[in-house]
């Protein structure tokens, strides 16, 4: 098996900032730090510190929930105003929110460290009630978890959370409401982000460092984790990306999915028969058949005259009707519109 350096592995952690309340202004409102000239459509909230993710809270769509370095912020999205805000304690994963659309219950994952500063950190679930952040499950694992779902009652009446654990690549299966951890099952590399169906009997994962090597494939190793293979180019950086199919009843994988490189977000549409995958470095979006386990469409992400690497598709979401997909385009500040049907870009949203 032959070896090469990584370039691009997990992030394992960021440092909390101290945060402020958000504001509408900035003192360069036109540069974003990489010195790209920014217009954004809309209303902007302003954080002092990195946001890591955000979710719908309750029937009226009118809260949105905001996972930030140090807080939680419940937000009127209407009229931009800070309605409630909590401290979470601890250092969290990308993407790593859940807001129930129904009940708007919140969950947050996050790492906290064992033995205080000096300590490791270690992957928890925390629910999020007002002004009271309550561990759900502990000691899942090393570092920050991924972004994750939760399910509506199974037949036994548990919901469930499926929760990434990237640096184990491994499926955490919980019950929130008595914290047990029922399964860790094996997915990918780097499992990044969970999804899971209404019933609560399948999840998908998407796996940012993709499959195992094959005998003779390139492959290289995390320096922090030097018995784990990733299979990577000429360049070091990882050359698959995969989507775990887990069924929950039996606890295991039962399909694994190629898909485009660095997968990161999911968005599925039940109602469907459908589940987008947000393929990171290859610029663009896999419609998989969820009946048949088959990509059936790959939807490129070129909006300009030539083709362009960067866009960096990171984030999705699909609408009520199901007729349009929202894509996250970081690396160009703008959310594309597509038709979902026929995979047609309908136009920019500049952010």
């Amino acid at each position: 098996m032959r070896t090469a350096a990584v370039l691009l592995v997990i992030t394992t952690g960021c440092v909390a900032q101290t945060l402020s309340q958000p504001s509408r202004a900035v003192s360069d409102p036109g540069v974003v730090t990489t010195r790209q000239s920014i217009t954004p459509a809309g209303a902007v909230s302003v954080f002092q510190g990195r946001v890591y993710g955000l979710g719908w809270a309750g029937n009226s769509g009118e809260e949105l929930v905001v996972l930030h370095a140090s807080d939680v912020y419940r937000m009127d999205w209407r009229n931009n105003r800070v309605k409630e805000r909590v401290a979470h304690g601890g250092s969290p994963g990308n993407q790593s929110i859940y807001a129930d659309p129904r009940t708007g219950e919140v969950w947050i994952g996050q790492s906290v460290r064992d033995g205080g500063r000096n300590g490791s950190p270690k992957a928890r679930l925390v629910a999020v009630d007002g002004k009271t952040v309550r561990p759900v499950a502990s000691g899942l694992g090393s570092f920050q978890p991924g972004s994750f779902a939760v399910s509506q009652a199974n037949a036994g009446g548990r919901r469930l959370a499926v929760v990434p654990l990237v640096w184990e690549n491994k499926l955490a299966v919980i019950d929130v409401a008595s914290g047990e951890v029922l399964k860790q099952v094996a997915t990918g590399i780097a499992p990044f982000a969970a999804v899971v169906n209404a019933k609560g009997t399948v999840a998908y994962v998407s796996n940012l460092g993709g499959r195992p090597p094959r005998p003779n494939e390139l492959s290289g190793s995390p320096v922090q984790k030097p018995d784990e293979k990733v299979t990577v180019d000429a360049r070091g950086i990882a050359s698959t990306g995969t989507i775990s199919v887990v069924d929950l009843e039996k606890g295991e994988t039962v399909a694994t999915l190629a898909v485009g490189l660095h997968p990161t977000a999911l968005a599925l549409d039940e109602a469907r028969g459908r589940l987008y995958v947000a393929n990171g470095n290859s610029e663009s979006i896999s419609v998989v058949d969820t009946a048949r386990r088959q990509v059936v469409r790959t939807i490129a992400l070129q909006p300009f005259t030539e083709s362009v690497r960067g866009i960096a598709p990171t984030a999705l979401a699909v609408s009520a009707d199901g007729k349009q997909l929202y894509a996250a385009c970081g690396g160009i500040n703008a959310v594309a519109v597509i038709a979902s049907e026929t995979g047609t870009l309908l136009g920019m949203i500049p952010t």
